[in-house]
């Protein structure tokens, strides 16, 4: 063996300011959500859906050549044909048209209800767990009281009072929807106020309005947007059901609700009339709650790699 010398060895240079070297861009938190989304192919597969849906809902029924009111008993209960995609109902209607036109309908609901439901459960959660003590005690049992209303009572009621239609479910809908927003908002800031960032704001002089708004909130905003997310599908599927059950909107309107009401009894012989729409609203709720899940999943800090 060949014998080891000192000139078999070379010094190696240490620079100790490649010790603090940053060898990649630093991610803000949503970047590093949006990078960890990204590699979840089925909740990119369903936000491309949902935005896909959203589009044809908006462009399909201004281009197409069917009209969505017009009838046509000579031609009712066609089968779908290179003329009529999804065949025609029993007024000759074309029912690819109205699907798009029912889609509308159905996303208006989810994003209305969705959206109010998390401007008044933050607001309600965020005071009911920044103060606590009374204030939380009488905030939040108020909220369990009306949880424990039926929603389905309060939407006949409404509908005793008012006329039926959009506004009316998005009413109904709302009154009582976000009480689970305002649980988890509560809940994260019972645990956000505590911090050194909290008692840092307050000590600069930070008022509780800014206290909630301008630090907790935006804190909390990762199960705030994932909640968010699982509202709208919970949301068009009770509109479906009140739709379906006759005490939604009214017609003509159509929404993917009473068209499968409609299709219901024709079922046996024309099944085109109920399959389309029930295919749409469990699709649609499907890729909701998928992507609610991969980004409840992009938002847990407990599974970043």
């Amino acid at each position: 063996m060949q014998q080891l010398t000192k000139e078999h060895f070379q010094p190696v240079s240490v620079d100790l300011r490649q010790a603090e070297a940053i060898k990649r861009p630093s991610l803000s938190f949503w970047a590093d959500v949006w990078r960890r989304l990204k590699m979840n192919k089925v909740a990119m597969a369903s936000l491309i859906f949902i935005v896909a849906l959203m589009v044809c809902a908006i462009v399909i029924p201004m281009v197409s050549s069917n009209d969505y009111f017009t009838t046509d008993l000579a031609g009712k209960n066609k089968k779908p044909s290179a003329e009529h995609w999804f065949g025609t109902d029993d007024l000759g209607r074309d029912m690819f048209v109205r699907i798009w036109y029912g889609a509308r309908i159905s996303l208006e609901v989810g994003l209305a209800a969705a959206f109010i439901d998390l401007i008044i459960g933050v607001i309600w959660g965020g005071i009911a767990g920044f103060y606590g003590g009374k204030v939380d005690e009488l905030m939040m049992r108020f909220a369990d009281i009306l949880f424990a209303i039926p929603y389905l009572l309060v939407v006949i009621l409404l509908m005793v009072v008012l006329s039926p239609g959009v506004g009316t479910i998005i009413i109904a809908l709302t009154i009582t929807g976000w009480i689970g927003m305002a649980r988890i908002v509560r809940g994260q800031i019972l645990q956000l106020k505590s911090q050194e960032f909290v008692l840092a704001a307050r000590s600069l002089g930070a008022d509780s309005g800014r206290l909630i708004f301008k630090h907790l909130i935006p804190n909390a905003l990762g199960p705030i947007i994932v909640t968010l997310s699982l509202t709208v599908p919970s949301a068009i599927f009770a509109e479906s059901f009140l739709s379906f059950i006759g005490l939604g909107v009214a017609a003509p309107v159509a929404s993917w609700g009473t068209m499968s009401s409609e299709g219901l009894p024709a079922m046996k012989y024309y099944p085109w009339r109920l399959m389309f729409p029930a295919i749409f609203i469990s699709v649609t709720i499907l890729a909701f709650n998928l992507f609610g899940d991969g980004l409840r999943d992009a938002v847990d800090p407990r599974l970043r790699k």
